[in-house]
């Protein structure tokens, strides 16, 4: 600042300068003259700003996580302490010097908080290996302290250049047999993110590896680990002793640091109650603390060791009953949740995102039927757009389609009758609708051809009002190949056309059905249809609200253009009149379809379906979001799951309440040899257990076996085709819609049942075909294997693993299980017809389940040793994946 005086001291002018970079100036005083500003506009770093904004969103949306979890750090959570082992010669987090949880050469530790995420990150990003595991029983607060260093780790990046960004991810959706482990974590991000942040930029946090069947955890981590460079850094949660298991298995995260959850202290876990609840609640709560000060062993307070059931007891509406449920007060924690979190009361109005009013029995009703549908699916993850899954969903589909089809070809006659007042007028209506139809779906099926988009999966969409955007969007989402066969069924009708048009007089209906059809309506589908160009996390809510708005906007915008072309013929001709009906239907057709396969439709048809029967909510999505308010589900990547698997575990039980029905009486343990209820078990349960069965007792299978020095077994299987079932039924499909659009209903079912037929003789003859014999052969040094006139052999000492997995063909997954083997590198090779995804060789194919006769899994027991992980059986109500 510089500037001339007066004569009475006064400043005659102030200039000031300023320079550098800086979000707000502000200049205080009065300001005479003009004010020049010389700024230099610099473009931001793509990569720079697309981090960024990840940050943001990741940031604010595991914020929002914790507080639905009552667990944000602004709400004096409860603090549960971590025995640190880092594997560096750096300080440990507060700075204290080293304690006795580590050794010599090996690292050094110390106890911490879980509230000091920057403490902990600081100690993190100071490691020479960034590899940090997060270990405790269930229930410890793995899942909690992940998010919180994600949001730490998210607030670094947006404070430091240069800082990766996190992350979080659960680990079901990795298979290292399909993909690497760096591009399914570039594959998991938003697609804006996924080309334009670099692979060195992103820090995964891992989740659920717990939930993952055992030979899939050594699989998982094996496949992690070997991923993983000097520079490149990973958070992992989960179950110290499925890690430790894994790690016998022959697999880990080398040079990895662990955090590892120490019991909660009583005196702590009382305080947070008394914090944590009501305060018409405290004097009772005191009361139950100074009841267990005086009996530190009782069963509560052995519970209130775990941070799960300090969650739980915190929403006990009467804390003193439960020091009289003895060794069963976790059963009973688990059960009082629900009416905590589900109540009937009326909610204040001026409550923003008040939860819905919900009848405790009934809601723990339709949560414990999604726990069974996860169960049998063998997932943990609940995604909406999963729910059509089932041959009855299909069923309805089809009935509904067919119904549709026909009430459509009624109201085009009916309609055009009336428009032209001429019956004659309504003739071609039922072309016009089916041409409508068989259009839509062409687009429809190059729209998701062109985004590369796995069938029926929702994704985040762009704004499609700007149209400039979402092109922009939609060019960057494809690729060369893609665009290309995308293209070749969208413009197969219009050269079509065109060959047409050059024979006929007047050409210009010909040149609006190309134009309209091929040019315009595919440009707007995929507009439409293109993904957001945006890293904001996606959430179950948001993408079936974008799916509905895209559904919505197809036909609404592409749909009449498809009717234009269907018209234009009529328009340009003698009967106008019929044009306006054969538009209209044209229009219809191409809705109907584009509706009817949008997965926002099969979300609807499938919810009506089991709300109808009782086991779910009519409004669902309304129930789900209030179950993740109340803490019991979480969501990240756009699903639900369980928030605890022993929430999760509560409901499988064989006591829990059926669908809808009223909760039950308080329960006792059973008497000593009375019988224990079966639980209700799945047909692919069942499946598996028939599969599961001896092999020297089924039809087919020989076994000759010496115990001390070889195993045999040899299956004759007769092979049933069944590959060329899903597009005969397409075309099955097409012309019984196409029968149906005509209004000929009788010929619709006849066209149905001869394709149906046709397929069926298919298999037949295929099923009369000599069979084909399997055998596998072990012995202590080789195992040798046969598939019909192919053979091949291999020593023990090159196998690295056997294990069961669904055998992979050029990528493509076959639905077909087989043992499988894992070969050292340098091993010779088998031949090229034993190969299976990710560098395994199937040795034995099985079944459509992952089940293997009880002797013949005994038989790789004793000869392969370690290397051998049987299948797992499932998730059972007292253990996690294949207890």
């Amino acid at each position: 600042m510089d500037g001339e005086t007066r004569g009475d001291g006064g400043p005659l002018f102030v200039h000031n300068e300023m320079s550098g970079r800086a979000d707000y100036v502000v200049q205080i005083g009065q300001v005479i003259g003009d004010v020049t500003v010389n700024a230099v506009i610099t473009e931001a770093d793509p990569v720079e700003r697309a981090v960024r904004e990840l940050a943001l969103s990741v940031h604010a949306q595991w914020g929002a996580e914790l507080r639905a979890r009552d667990v944000a750090a602004e709400r004096e959570p409860l603090h549960v302490r971590w025995a640190a082992r880092w594997q560096t010669a750096s300080a440990s987090p507060d700075g204290a010097p080293a304690t006795g949880h580590g050794h010599a050469g090996h690292g050094h530790g110390g106890d911490t908080r879980a509230g000091d995420a920057a403490a902990l990150v600081d100690a993190f990003l100071s490691l020479s290996f960034r590899r940090l595991l997060l270990l405790g029983p269930p229930g410890s607060g793995k899942s909690v302290l992940a998010i919180h260093l994600t949001r730490e780790l998210a607030a670094r990046c947006l404070a430091t250049a240069g800082a990766p960004v996190p992350v979080l991810l659960t680990l079901e959706g990795f298979d290292p047999a399909k993909e690497h482990f760096h591009a399914w974590v570039r594959r998991s991000l938003p697609p804006a993110a996924r080309d334009r942040i670099p692979g060195q930029r992103l820090l995964p946090v891992l989740d659920g590896l717990d939930e993952l069947p055992p030979h899939r955890r050594r699989q998982v981590l094996q496949g992690i680990d070997g991923a993983l460079g000097r520079d490149d850094a990973v958070i992992l949660a989960s179950r110290e002793d499925a890690y430790r298991e894994t790690v016998a298995a022959g697999a880990e995260i080398t040079r990895a640091s662990t955090l590892t959850a120490r019991p909660v202290e009583l005196s702590e876990a009382t305080a947070y109650l008394l914090r944590a609840t009501p305060s018409r609640l405290h004097d009772r709560w005191r009361a139950v603390a100074e009841a267990l000060a005086s009996d530190p062993g009782a069963p509560l307070a052995r519970a209130l060791a775990n941070p799960l059931m300090i969650w739980l007891a915190s929403r006990s509406p009467a804390p003193e009953e439960l020091l009289a449920h003895g060794e069963d007060v976790e059963r009973r924690l688990l059960d009082a949740v629900f009416p905590a979190v589900f109540t009937e009361d009326p909610t204040d109005p001026d409550r923003l995102h008040a939860p819905g009013r919900w009848n405790p029995a009934r809601a723990r009703g339709w949560l414990t039927a999604l726990a069974r549908r996860l169960d049998a699916e063998g997932t943990a993850e609940l995604a909406w757009w999963r729910l059509f899954r089932g041959p009855t969903s299909w069923l309805v589909t089809v009935a509904v389609l067919f119904g549709l089809s026909l009430g459509l070809a009624r109201a085009a006659e009916a309609f055009t009758a009336w428009y032209a007042e001429d019956f004659s007028a309504t003739l071609g209506m039922e072309l016009s609708l089916s041409m409508g139809a068989l259009q839509g779906a062409l687009l429809w099926f190059a729209a998701e051809h062109w985004f590369g988009a796995r069938r029926g999966e929702p994704r985040r969409r762009a704004n499609p009002f700007r149209i400039h955007a979402a092109l922009r969007s939609a060019s960057r989402a494809a690729s060369v190949r893609r665009a290309a066969w995308a293209s070749v069924a969208v413009l197969y009708p219009a050269v079509i056309t065109v060959l047409v048009s050059t024979e006929a007089f007047d050409q210009r209906p010909y040149l609006v059905t190309a134009v309209c059809g091929s040019v315009l309506a595919p440009l707007l589908m995929v507009a439409i249809a293109a993904p957001a160009d945006t890293v904001d996390a996606a959430t179950p809510a948001g993408l079936l609200a974008d799916e509905r708005r895209a559904t919505l906007l197809s036909m609404a915008v592409v749909a009449p253009l498809i009717g234009i072309g269907q018209a234009a013929h009529d328009w340009f001709g003698v009967a106008p009149a019929a044009g306006v009906g054969q538009g209209v239907m044209g229009w219809f057709g191409a809705a109907a379809v584009l509706f009817l396969l949008s997965p926002w439709s099969r979300w609807l048809l499938a919810k009506c379906w089991l709300a109808s029967r009782g086991v779910v909510p009519w409004s669902l999505m309304e129930f789900l979001r209030d179950a993740h308010a109340g803490g019991l589900l979480a969501q990240g990547g756009g699903t639900f799951r369980f928030r605890h698997l022993s929430l999760q575990r509560h409901l499988l039980a064989p006591t829990a309440p059926r669908l809808g029905g009223p909760v039950p009486a308080p329960r006792t343990a059973p008497a000593a040899g009375a019988p224990v209820p079966a639980a209700r078990r799945s047909l692919r349960q069942e499946i598996r257990d028939v599969e599961s069965r001896p092999a020297a007792g089924r039809k087919g299978w020989q076994v000759h076996q010496d115990d001390a020095h070889a195993f045999r077994v040899t299956v004759r299987q007769r092979g049933l085709p069944v590959a060329h079932w899903p597009a005969l039924l397409l075309v099955a499909a097409v012309l019984m819609i196409r029968a149906a659009l005509n209004g000929e209903p009788l010929r619709a079912l006849v066209a149905a049942a001869i394709w149906c037929g046709f397929a069926a003789l298919i298999s037949l003859v295929g099923l009369a075909r000599p069979p084909v014999t399997t055998e596998l052969f072990l012995t202590p040094d080789h195992l040798a294997f046969r598939v019909g006139r192919r053979n091949g052999w291999l020593a023990w000492a090159d196998v690295l693993a056997v294990d069961v997995q669904k055998v992979t063909t050029r990528g493509r997954d076959t639905k077909v299980y087989a043992v499988h083997v894992t070969l050292r590198p340098g091993a010779a090779l088998p031949p090229r017809s034993f190969r299976s995804g990710g560098g395994r060789y199937c040795v034995l194919p099985l079944s459509y389940v992952p089940a293997l006769p009880a002797d013949v899994s005994a038989a790789l027991a004793r000869f392969a040793g370690a290397r051998w992980t049987p299948p797992a059986a499932g998730l059972s109500p007292n253990g996690g994946p294949g207890a």
